[in-house]
């Protein structure tokens, strides 16, 4: 037992009773340490007693502080005895929901933001910052304005539906500057995406800085709250007569880029990664040597193998791409997104979007790649193969790709008949 010092105050007498409960409590005992309380468990070394232990609790030793260190104390003692935590775990799991001492426990907010932004980047699945920004940091930054201030949310049921409901604005600089934007509750895929990046940083924020239980959302609530799965808008195939049309009506280089995404069905990216290298059979062709970048189910980052390309013609000519590759020109960088923003200047491609989205399918540039998969699957009966010249598995063939068209299905039956 600590030593006790002598002519000791009522209240000091009556706080040492609270917290041993009239020896009730074996082993607990609080004293003055330096002005504030220090607590401390003494038990003996036989039986299933916890180990001795002792810590400063965040309260000064005056007789203010006796309702709150009695009912700090009354709270940690079940878990603490049951063996379910350790003396500090406990005292910080009790603080963490209290309105005076949260502060000395629990991260501030803010805090916690950079520290999930670090985990997702550095130890997680390490994705990108840009993946980060698009996946979560939009989604925190309104959520931070939710859980800061006087109407703060105080559950993650709560927190969903405040940043699921909060009025947007453009921010971007030009003529729709501060145009408002639509709720993320009225846009499926935004809202699945909303309640994920916050279940998901909720969390964390409880696990790993103490927030308290009530902002983790339960499955019940959290299934309700994001609504149904969005329903997957089906891609567009174009036709042979209008990759070549897309073709005469844009610059060499770019039209060249639709050659190549069309007849080999790469990835807008993968253009630039593109060699040609002399296969097994001693002939000429055109190789992709980087491959696409992908996270396992551990979290570990890997890529997919590099891949010869196979063409399936468009109107029966490949453009002789192979033969001519080192004499062909491209523009100086390629991508998903270079490559939309000079589809989007011609008023053809805006004319094809609108035909496209009339019969309730989405043309994007990718649709080049969808269109190959189509085709391919017209001439080659084995998706295995298909799916190795695309560059992915079998199983992301068939979730992702477009396979066949309702043209093709009538043909072929038309044939068969």
């Amino acid at each position: 037992m600590p030593r006790q010092k002598q002519n000791k105050r009522g209240w000091e007498i009556g706080l040492q009773a609270a917290v041993s409960k009239d020896g009730k409590r074996r082993g607990w005992s609080v004293s003055e340490h330096n002005g504030r309380t220090r607590l401390r468990l003494q038990f003996p070394k036989a039986g299933d007693w916890p180990s001795n232990a002792q810590t400063n609790l965040p309260f000064a030793w005056d007789s203010e502080s006796v309702d709150d260190i009695v009912l700090l104390i009354n709270r940690i003692y079940a878990p603490v005895m049951g063996g379910k935590v350790t003396l500090k775990a406990a005292i910080s799991d009790v603080l963490a929901t209290s309105d005076k001492k949260a502060d000395l426990v629990v991260s501030p907010w803010p805090e916690i933001v950079k520290a999930f932004r670090n985990y997702k980047l550095n130890l997680d699945n390490r994705i990108t910052p840009k993946t980060f920004e698009a996946s979560y940091g939009r989604y925190l930054n309104v959520a931070l304005l939710h859980l800061e201030g006087r109407k703060a949310a105080d559950t993650g049921k709560a927190l969903m539906e405040k940043v699921l409901t909060h009025q947007r604005f453009n921010q971007k600089p030009g003529i729709k500057h501060g145009e408002v934007l639509k709720l993320w509750i009225e846009m499926p895929k935004s809202r699945l995406e909303c309640c994920l990046a916050l279940k998901k940083f909720l969390e964390y924020a409880v696990a790993e800085h103490r927030q308290p239980q009530s902002f983790l959302v339960r499955e019940k609530d959290y299934l309700k709250i994001r609504g149904a799965d969005a329903k997957s808008r089906k891609k567009a195939v174009l036709t042979d007569a209008e990759v070549l049309e897309l073709i005469r009506l844009l610059p060499e280089t770019w039209g060249n880029v639709i050659k190549i995404c069309r007849v080999f069905g790469v990835r807008s990216w993968e253009v630039a990664f593109i060699t040609q290298a002399t296969n097994d059979d001693g002939k000429p062709q055109l190789r992709v040597t980087k491959g696409k970048t992908y996270n396992t189910r551990g979290g570990v980052k890997e890529e997919t193998d590099p891949r010869w390309l196979e063409a399936v013609a468009v109107d029966g000519t490949s453009f002789d791409l192979v033969q001519n590759w080192d004499q062909l020109k491209l523009p100086p960088t390629v991508s998903g997104k270079t490559l939309g923003n000079i589809l989007r200047r011609l008023p053809y491609w805006q004319q094809l979007i609108a035909e496209y989205e009339a019969r309730g399918e989405w043309l994007r540039p990718y649709s080049l790649r969808d269109t190959f998969s189509v085709r391919a699957h017209g001439i080659v009966k084995d998706d295995t193969l298909i799916a190795a010249a695309m560059g992915h598995t079998v199983e992301v063939h068939h979730r992702s790709y477009r396979t066949s068209e309702w043209r093709s299905v009538r043909e072929a039956f038309a044939e068969a008949s």
